[in-house]
């Protein structure tokens, strides 16, 4: 005979709110950036990670059934497990991130005319930050 393997379940650390006003504001938030990080899977000029995890911080402070959906996600649970537990991000992941900003800098640069230019800068300062920021969190 045949042995099924048991599926294994994250438990989520859940910090719900006593207010159903502030749970419902959460969970409709929650929803907006969860369809938000879909749509950020399809388009590369939007994100998808930071989506998702402002998707299961929203979930966890409203609803445990939908946090607990996310964290047990097949494409997406791993990495909100690693972000809640350790606060680390895969190595493709910030590789990733750095060359499409990157990219999206660079073109920014050569698009935009000379009068405009400032702009280009400070997306790039703002890049920069956040891929310093990146390299610097733990690798999952």
């Amino acid at each position: 005979m045949i042995e099924k393997k048991k599926a294994f379940y994250y438990r989520p650390k859940t910090n719900q709110s006593a207010n159903p006003t502030v749970r419902w504001t959460f969970l409709i938030a929650g929803w907006i950036f969860f369809v938000l990080g879909i749509i950020g899977v399809v388009l590369p000029v939007m994100p998808t990670a930071p989506f998702i995890l402002l998707a299961a911080g929203c979930w966890a402070r409203s609803s445990r059934r939908f946090h607990f959906w996310l964290i047990n996600h097949r494409f997406f649970g791993k990495f909100v497990r690693d972000w809640e537990n350790n606060h680390a991000v895969p190595r493709y992941a910030k590789f990733l991130a750095t060359l499409m900003m990157a990219i999206s800098t660079t073109m920014l640069f050569y698009k935009l005319p000379a009068d405009m230019l400032w702009m280009a800068w400070v997306v790039a300062t703002v890049c920069t930050g956040v891929a310093i920021y990146l390299f610097r969190l733990p690798d999952a």
